[in-house]
């Protein structure tokens, strides 16, 4: 073979391999599209014991074709403090199970269904409905998976009778030696199994390749196996990657995903060495051969994977408390509460989770904005020595809320670009009028603050009626305040209409007490320096009430659990 050739034949090989790491991203993407944001709204739902944890990362892996994928949200939701550790590993666990049906696909010879998904898909995607679409990408992406698998195996035979390629493959060949695995070169097969995965970045693509390379001659069993186990290994990069900006859980939740795949080859390669019987054959390989006794390669090793991933699973399940437990030891949380990130980049992913989480932080923000204003109304009559204290920081949570603000726009705005249903979409321009009201809400704490405080310096004193509205007014403010925070958690139908009726009675009073208390200015039963205050407080009740009005009135649709569900 000359040098040209041989040139050729590797950039076909590569194309073949481009065809199919391109098709697999395709038909995770189609399928993360079609179903994925449903399936991880699953993984929070069904996650309350180990073994429904387990099944619901299997689930769910199984349909987006991704365990990487399913990982890197489990570390979402753990950062996001909507799942615990242990329901976290019992799902990463799942997903293991859940990563070997793209492998048992895989090992299929089904030539003759390449061209019928590549025609389907790329019809499919004329049409304008979303669904269709990402259906249509999924089924295209399975046909370029096995275009690729065909081209590099065809081309891969071709170059397994070139001695110095079938050579390079012979480094780290697995072949028994004696009746017994080599020790070394299994470690070193091991080893480019895990580079193999870090560089794909994914461990079903490289059980694809590794499938490829046995069909073609290039691989035996023992060493497929054994390339297959440090795939398993190798995909953990992605969840440590993720974990990275993540808190002390979810880091904790990455070192588990690692711990328990380092655990599953350790075992698996123990097993390598126990003979089944007077044969000398492992045990591991003697099941192997009984799940696949028609001698097909690319079945045997796609069975080994399951095997291995399934066993690992049901072996490590009851320890699944003892492993938290360790992660919690070599990670400990240092602080006495864990901060968790309520806007999650990850679940940007899942938008009906994260639009979940994004009314669930404007409440949180709405909450701290109403107990600023309440600590400057406090100042006038109930300033005790707990409210001075909060006062003293009134400008640091302040800052803290206008912080809030812009992680919720930044935040909605990378949210836009995913794609969205029609209810999600006008959902997001809601939330950031919302989180601005919520902000303003917490500007006007400085201004009555200041009010309140001049006021008292000149020492300013209010009538005994004047003091009875402030009250009767401030009591209702209170009260539509708690409505617009309890609205923003579970939308009640009676709270809205109430928080409806307070606006109006808030503005009817604010009327009323202002013409009344010029009155008093009149005839002089009120000091003519309150008159100036009373107004600008009764204005500031006024604007405030308008605030948390323009809130409610968006409630029935950025609740997070709205009442209006439909897409």
């Amino acid at each position: 073979m000359t040098a040209s050739q041989m040139t050729l034949l590797l950039i076909q090989v590569f194309g073949g391999l481009a065809i199919f790491v391109y098709g697999m991203n395709l038909m995770s993407a189609g399928l993360q599209r079609a179903a994925g944001e449903r399936m991880r709204s699953l993984l929070r739902v069904f996650s309350s014991n180990r073994i429904v944890a387990v099944l619901s990362g299997a689930a769910v892996t199984a349909v987006v074709q991704s365990s990487s994928a399913t990982t890197v949200m489990v570390i979402g939701f753990i950062n996001a403090g909507l799942l615990t550790l242990t329901q976290g590993i019992g799902i990463i666990f799942g997903a293991h199970v859940g990563t070997t049906i793209t492998a048992q696909i895989i090992a299929f010879d089904i030539s003759w269904f390449v061209m019928p998904c590549i025609i389907a898909g790329v019809i499919m995607s004329f049409f304008s409905r979303q669904q269709v679409i990402s259906w249509g990408l999924s089924i295209l992406g399975l046909g370029l998976v096995f275009l690729g698998m065909r081209i590099m195996g065809d081309e891969l035979k071709s170059l397994a009778v070139h001695p110095a390629f079938a050579d390079a493959f012979r480094l780290f060949s697995c072949t028994p030696v004696n009746g017994k695995i080599p020790f070394l070169p299994l470690l070193g097969a091991v080893g480019v199994g895990v580079l193999a995965t870090c560089i794909v970045q994914s461990s079903a693509a490289c059980a694809g390749i590794i499938i490829a390379l046995a069909g073609s001659g290039l691989l035996d069993l023992y060493t497929s196996i054994a390339l297959v186990l440090g795939s398993n290994i190798g995909t953990t990069v992605t969840a440590q990657i993720a974990a990275i900006p993540a808190n002390r859980v979810a880091k904790q939740a990455a070192l588990a995903h690692t711990l328990s795949n380092f655990l599953g080859v350790a075992l698996a390669i123990g097993c390598f060495y126990i003979p089944a019987g007077s044969g000398g054959e492992s045990i591991f390989f003697h099941v192997i051969r009984k799940l696949s006794p028609d001698g097909n390669l690319p079945r045997q090793i796609a069975n080994a994977h399951t095997v291995f991933n399934v066993a690992t699973t049901l072996v490590l399940l009851p320890f699944i408390p003892l492993l938290a437990a360790i992660c919690e030891k070599v990670l400990p949380v240092k602080s006495r509460k864990v901060k968790y990130q309520r806007l999650e980049e990850h679940l940007l992913d899942a938008p009906a989770i994260a639009l979940a989480q994004s009314s669930s932080e404007l409440r949180r923000m709405l909450k701290k904005a109403w107990k600023m204003v309440s600590c400057a109304f406090n100042i006038y009559d109930r300033n005790d020595a707990e409210n001075r204290k909060m006062v003293r920081e009134l400008e640091e949570r302040e800052r803290r809320i206008d912080e809030k603000q812009r992680d919720m726009t930044e935040y909605l705005q990378k949210l836009m670009l995913r794609p969205l249903k029609p209810r999600q979409a006008a959902m997001i321009p809601l939330l950031l009028h919302c989180t601005n009201d919520a902000e303003r809400i917490g500007d006007h704490t400085a201004v009555i603050r200041g009010m309140i405080e001049n006021f008292l310096a000149s020492e300013g004193v209010l009538s005994e009626d004047a003091k009875k509205e402030f009250a009767t007014l401030r009591a209702k403010l209170d009260m539509q305040a708690e409505c617009a925070i309890s609205l923003l958690k579970h939308f009640r139908e009676e709270d809205h209409k109430r928080a409806g009726e307070l606006e109006t009675e808030i503005i009817e009073l604010a009327e009323q007490y202002e013409i009344v208390h010029m009155a008093r200015v009149k005839e002089k039963k009120c000091q003519p320096e309150s008159a100036l205050f009373y107004l600008e407080i009764i204005s500031e009740i006024r604007k405030l009430s308008r605030h948390f009005a323009n809130i409610t009135d968006r409630a029935p649709y950025i609740s997070a659990e709205p009442r209006h569900k439909d897409a």
